[in-house]
C-alpha cells in the first residue's frame, strides 16, 4: 500500500500518517510513505492510482478551513474516509548557539505561520518567510548553517535535523490543532452515488458525517434552497464555507459539513434531492466524526 503525505520525516502530516496506521493497526512495513510537496500533484497522482491513499491537511483550529488544500479536491473523483486531530504545538529552532535576538528570518510552512502571529508581533524585526514544509525549514536552516536563519516545526522535527529549541509552543492559540482527512480515490458505479451511500451507510455504520462541495444557481433563494433540503432530512448542519468558482468571477461554491445521523429516509432519496436543489454536487468526504481532545495540555 501507498500512502502520500505532504512534507518530510518530522512534519505534523508525517505525524498523522502515522496515527492513522496505529489507529487502524497497519503495520508500517506494509505501507509505503510517498513524501509530497505539491498538494496539486500529491491528488493526481491518487486519482491516476500512483497512490492508494493520501493524509492531507484540510482545517485549523487557528485559521479555518485550509483551502490550499480543500480547493484541490474539487472536480475530482476523491472521498475522505477518515478525519484525524493532530495536536499542532510549534517550538522555534535554530542553529545550537543562536539567539532569538539575533535572528532575521524564520521559516514555516505558511499555515504555520499565520498561527504564530502573536510571535512576529512581538518580534517584528523578524522576517517570516514561507517553506513547503514545516520539517523541511528545519532541515533547509540545518543544512544551510546560517545563525540568523530559525524554523517553525514540530516538537521533534527540530532535534530530528541537530537544531536547538529556542522557545517552544508559540502558536497564539493554545489549543491549536489541524484537521487530516485520510483521502481514497472514488469509483461512482452506474447506480449512481447515492446507491454508494447507501452501501456505506450499511458497511460503516458509524460514518455519518458528510462534506459536499455545491455549487447553486444563481437566482434568488438558490441557498436557502438547498439548505432547505438538510432540513427536511433532519441533518445537522456542521460548517458552511464559500469559495470563488474558478473563471467565474464573483460566483461562489460552498463546502458543505453535514451529520446524517438522523437523517429519516435512505440516503439515495437524500442524494437526489441534493442533486435537484442544486447545480452541482460532489462528495468530499463521508466518515466518523472524531472526538477532539485537548488533553495534551
Amino acid at each position: 500500500m501507498k500512502i502520500a503525505y505532504q512534507g518530510i520525516p518530522g512534519s505534523y502530516s508525517h505525524a498523522s500518517l502515522i496515527d492513522y496506521l496505529k489507529i487502524n493497526q497497519i503495520p508500517q512495513k506494509q505501507v509505503d510513505m510517498v513524501t509530497y510537496t505539491d498538494f496539486a500533484v500529491m491528488v493526481a497522482d491518487l486519482v491516476q492510482g500512483h497512490v492508494d491513499r493520501a493524509v492531507m491537511p484540510v482545517e485549523n483550529s487557528t485559521t479555518g478551513l485550509i483551502t490550499r488544500t480543500l480547493d484541490h479536491f474539487r472536480y475530482q473523483p476523491v472521498c475522505a474516509i477518515q478525519e484525524l486531530y493532530q495536536p499542532v504545538q510549534h517550538t522555534l529552532w535554530g542553529l545550537p548557539g543562536a539567539q532569538i535576538a539575533d535572528l532575521e528570518v524564520v521559516y514555516s510552512h505558511p499555515e504555520a505561520l499565520s498561527q504564530c502571529q502573536s510571535f512576529f508581533a512581538a518580534y517584528p524585526h523578524i522576517k517570516a518567510e514561507e517553506y513547503h514544509d514545516t520539517a523541511g525549514a528545519a532541515r533547509f536552516v540545518s543544512q544551510s548553517g546560517n545563525p540568523k536563519y530559525g524554523a517553525l516545526s514540530s516538537a521533534t522535527a527540530g532535534a530530528l535535523y541537530g537544531l536547538t529549541s529556542l522557545q517552544d509552543k508559540i502558536q497564539s492559540e493554545t489549543t491549536n490543532m489541524t484537521r487530516f482527512f485520510v483521502m481514497e480515490r472514488l469509483a461512482v458505479p452506474k447506480a449512481g452515488l447515492g446507491a454508494v451511500l447507501n452501501r456505506w451507510r450499511r458497511e460503516r455504520v458509524q460514518a455519518s458525517r458528510l462534506m459536499l462541495y455545491v455549487e447553486t444557481r444563481h437566482e434568488p433563494g438558490a441557498l436557502a434552497k438547498l439548505l432547505d433540503v438538510f432540513q427536511l432530512f433532519d441533518c445537522n448542519l456542521n460548517g458552511l464555507d464559500a469559495r470563488p468558482i474558478k473563471d467565474k468571477p464573483f460566483n461562489y461554491g460552498f463546502f458543505i459539513e453535514v451529520d446524517t445521523a438522523g437523517l429519516a429516509l435512505d440516503r439515495q432519496v437524500f442524494w437526489q434531492t441534493l442533486e435537484y436543489a442544486a447545480a452541482y454536487v460532489q462528495l468530499i468526504g463521508c466518515y466518523q466524526a472524531q472526538e477532539v481532545l485537548v488533553d495534551y495540555l
